[in-house]
């Protein structure tokens, strides 16, 4: 029992002893690297060629297209003129003749002007729709160049027209379509009395009618197509039930302005007597800012005298005209003026002598063919 209980407190002092040792010490932590030093480089060289400018808007390229053609014109310049068309321009020139390239339009203004040598133009009234414009403007000059063999007279010649023109993504024009009075300028240039007269060139900047997006334009251009089935009908009536009891209406080959119910009424009446089965096509129609404007063609046979024309039973087919007017409230004529070439009904009636090749056109090429639609 003793010996059990030294062995006992033996085993306890070893314990207790080794218990109190103290722990060896630890190494110290290695110090942290040093900071490694950003190594300085060249960012490489950017070689992608900048965008280029954004090209300008229609809006902003026609106006200058416009001034750039009126300048050129009138300085006779058909070098300029020809960087204002694309390569490939159409330009129609109803009675008279038509061009299909840069170079037959820069031959064609080249002999304009060797024939008119003081030709002056200016515009009256300009209608924008997208990529179209409408100018109505007069033109005047001095027959001082021979043309078809007629010797220059040195005659005063002039009046109104009206170009069509449509426009590329450039601001170049693409297709022009060119309605005047060829019967009117040979009278001119051959002094003839009764010969219209010229008129003197505006002085003021021309109206300019912009179309936006307002949906009465549509509503015009409806509007005015219903004209042509008024026509077509084969009765003055209908057409009178649609004109205004003060309108006015005005024709680039048929002498003053037909003025009030009474006018119209006669004027009518002898139309639909020379033209008794007449059938109207529209072409193309438009509404800008308060006014109609259509471009159509008329087939019909000539049954009565058109002027000093006489009758000829001979059928007349694809005569071009534009018609431009101005509605009342109520959806009546109530002005209008009136656009065609009296020779290209001639060429066909037998008053005109037609040899295919019009040599008193620029182009030389006769137009007779409607334009497509736009």
């Amino acid at each position: 029992m003793r010996s059990t209980i030294l062995a006992a407190l033996s085993m306890t002092f070893a314990l207790a002893a080794c218990g109190g040792e103290e722990p060896a010490p630890q190494p110290p932590p290695p110090p942290p690297p040093p900071p490694v030093e950003p190594v300085a480089t060249t960012p490489p060289v950017d070689t992608t060629p900048p965008p280029p400018p954004p090209k300008p808007a229609l809006a902003e390229l026609i106006p200058g297209t416009l001034k750039a053609m009126h300048d050129a014109f009138n300085a006779h310049d058909a070098a300029k003129m020809a960087t204002l068309v694309t390569d490939d321009v159409a330009v129609y020139d109803y009675g008279s003749g038509e061009t299909h390239t840069k170079g037959e339009f820069q031959d064609g203004m080249t002999k304009l002007f060797g024939w008119f040598g003081d030709a002056k133009s200016e515009a009256n009234r300009v209608f924008v729709k997208g990529n179209m414009v409408i100018t109505e403007l007069t033109w005047s000059a001095t027959m001082t160049g021979d043309i078809m063999g007629m010797k220059a007279t040195n005659k005063p010649v002039g009046g109104m027209r009206v170009h069509v023109s449509w426009y590329n993504d450039d601001g170049l024009v693409k297709e022009e379509h060119e309605y005047a009075d060829g019967a009117g300028t040979m009278a001119q240039m051959q002094g003839k009395k009764g010969a219209p007269p010229v008129p003197s060139l505006p002085t003021s900047p021309p109206e300019m009618h912009i179309a936006g997006g307002n949906p009465d334009h549509d509503k015009l251009a409806d509007w005015i197509k219903t004209g042509d089935d008024a026509f077509s009908s084969d009765d003055p009536k209908a057409v009178l039930a649609m004109t205004a009891d003060d309108a006015d209406y005005w024709i680039n080959f048929g002498g003053p302005a037909m003025k009030g119910m009474k006018e119209m009424t006669a004027g009518l009446k002898d139309w639909f007597h020379a033209f008794p089965d007449q059938k109207w096509t529209v072409t193309h129609a438009w509404g800008i800012d308060g006014f109609a404007i259509v471009e159509h063609t008329m087939n019909g046979t000539q049954k009565g005298a058109v002027g000093p024309l006489r009758a000829t039973g001979k059928p007349v087919t694809n005569w071009h005209w534009i018609d431009i007017q101005q509605p009342t409230a109520d959806g009546k004529i109530q002005h209008g003026w009136g656009y065609a070439n009296l020779v290209e009904m001639m060429a066909q009636t037998g008053a005109l002598k037609h040899e295919g090749r019009h040599e008193d056109h620029p182009g030389g090429k006769p137009a007779g063919k409607p334009a497509p639609k736009k």
